[in-house]
Order: structure tokens, then sequence, then C-alpha cells
């Protein structure tokens, strides 16, 4: 019977195991963080309460800011009111509807954000992606150490 000889470590055309092992783990730690941002953003978002504050609109104003759409980009005048609170504070609030000088029904965050209608919680598709971004994490960290582990091949 003729010697077969034994596969060796070489992967000729494939970068050395060290490197792919290294840019998995890249990977890993970069789709790690954001996936942890994007989750404590998004939870942050859902334990956030709001109440209703009466208002009195006492100013207004325009700022031009940078939108996006199929066609391109271009900047587009989105109007301003500014809410006094019974407080004494003031704060400005993105409205159309809003007119100077009437009293309005506003939203405070615990946080001392302040919006024109309650914000709507996480839906379905934004958890989704929380977890398939941590998910996505775990399967590349797990790639990173199977690719550090030499294969037991049996002949």
């Amino acid at each position: 019977m003729a010697d077969i000889p034994r596969r060796t470590d070489e992967r000729t055309g494939l970068p050395p195991r060290r490197v792919t092992a290294a840019v998995l783990a890249i990977g890993a730690v970069a789709l790690a963080i954001a996936g942890i941002v994007a989750l404590g953003e998004t939870v942050s978002r859902a334990i956030t309460s709001t109440s209703p504050v009466a208002a009195t609109v006492v100013g207004e104003y325009t700022e031009d800011h940078l939108v996006a759409d199929r066609r391109g980009s271009r900047y587009a005048p989105f109007r301003y009111v500014i809410v006094e609170l019974p407080d004494g504070t003031t704060a400005d609030v993105q409205s159309d509807d809003l007119a100077v000088g009437a009293d309005a029904e506003v939203y405070r965050s615990g946080t001392g954000d302040v919006f024109e209608t309650p914000p709507q919680a996480p839906g379905a598709i934004e958890w989704a992606v929380c977890a398939s971004a941590v998910a996505g994490a775990i399967a590349l960290g797990a790639g990173s150490v199977r690719a550090m582990v030499p294969s037991r091949r049996r002949d």
C-alpha cells in the first residue's frame, strides 16, 4: 500500500488562520458595540415615560436640515416653536400645527425632553435588529475562536 501523505496545516490560497481569526474578532467586537448601543437606545426609549404638560407657545423659528430620499439629499425647512412650561422653563418643539400665543398640551419625558405628541414605543423590527446584531456578534466571535482551533481530520 502506498504511503498517502498527511495533510498539513498549509492552506494554499487562503490567509493564515491568525489573520482570519483577527478579522473575525475585529468584526465581532465592532458588531457587538453597535448592537449594544442600539439595544441601549431601544431599551431607554421603551422605558421612558411621558406626562402631559400644559404650555404656552411664545415664539417660533425655522431651521434647515439635510433630508435624504431616493432622489438624493437636500435641505428642507423645519418649523420649531418655543413653549413656556409651567415651571418657567422654555423648550423647543418641532411642530407645524402649534400657533404662537396659543395654549398647548405637550409631553415631557423623565429626561426633560419635550414632544408635541407622545413618542411611540419601539416596534418589533427595532427589537429584531438589536437581537440580530447581538446574535451576529456572537456568531462572529465563535467563528474567530473556531478559526484558531486546528481541525482534527481523520484519514
